[in-house]
């Protein structure tokens, strides 16, 4: 059977990288720190689903947000990422929240995949998804205590975890499998092609908190995704790459 390739969960590639650049990134949900960036939509690569987002530690975009226009790019992407909340932050708290509120009322009727960084701020992304609930949330680079992370499982949440974060225990005791994804949080700047080897040794590290082998925990992330995307209803607006490998997860589980 074909092997299926990485699956990252959440990294940041610049958008003004050509598609040569990108051939050997693996299958990628490629994040995004304002709207703007997102307006870029003469992308095609079929391993990469661009986004649109709006990061809280970017005062510039929290400071010019608008809900039509965000909602209108929104509705091209199977993928709204990153959003959420900050403490660090110099962007006020007050318009984080706001910002954060409007997109989860944007998500309550038009869902998509959704990747919410929550540092400093765990608590408080869980209060706002109990107020507004929306479909599959995926806790991105998650801190929260093994209590908040219990309560983050009870809400429907999944983790997009990295190697900063993989050798909790709380993955293990709090988290079911099948909410699990891996992510490599790679960087603007970092080489493309190096996502694959860091997104393998955060499998490294998950599968051994799980006491799994590495290709059960690529399996289990790319029939998770699977999931996410049965949840949200995007599989329309995912490259063919993206639909292939989930049919080939599909039938490994069978």
């Amino acid at each position: 059977m074909k092997l299926l390739p990485s699956l990252d969960a959440h990294a940041h590639i610049d958008p003004r990288r050509n598609s040569n650049e990108l051939m050997d990134t693996g299958a990628v949900l490629a994040m995004t720190l304002s709207p703007a960036e997102g307006e870029v939509d003469n992308r095609n690569e079929p391993h990469i689903v661009w986004r649109v987002g709006c990061h809280p530690r970017f005062a510039k975009a929290q400071e010019s947000f608008v809900a039509e226009k965000f909602r209108s790019l929104a509705e091209k992407t199977a993928l709204v990422g990153e959003i959420g909340l900050d403490t660090g932050s110099r962007v006020p708290l007050e318009t984080q929240l706001q910002t954060f509120r409007q997109i989860l009322e944007i998500l309550t009727d038009l869902p998509r995949i959704a990747s919410i960084h929550s540092y400093r701020a765990t608590g408080l992304a869980l209060k706002e998804l109990r107020r507004r609930p929306i479909a599959a949330p995926i806790l991105h680079g998650w801190t929260g205590s093994a209590a908040e992370t219990s309560e983050a499982v009870s809400l429907g949440c999944y983790f997009s975890i990295h190697s900063a974060v993989a050798r909790q225990s709380k993955f293990r005791t709090r988290v079911p499998l099948e909410r699990i994804l891996v992510e490599s949080d790679h960087g603007y700047n970092d080489p493309p092609a190096a996502i694959p080897l860091r997104v393998g040794w955060v499998e490294h590290l998950v599968a051994q908190q799980y006491g799994l082998d590495v290709k059960d925990i690529r399996r289990a992330a790319w029939q998770n995704f699977e999931t996410v995307i049965q949840k949200t209803g995007t599989l329309g607006l995912l490259p063919e790459v993206f639909a292939s490998n989930l049919a080939l997860a599909a039938r490994s589980a069978l």
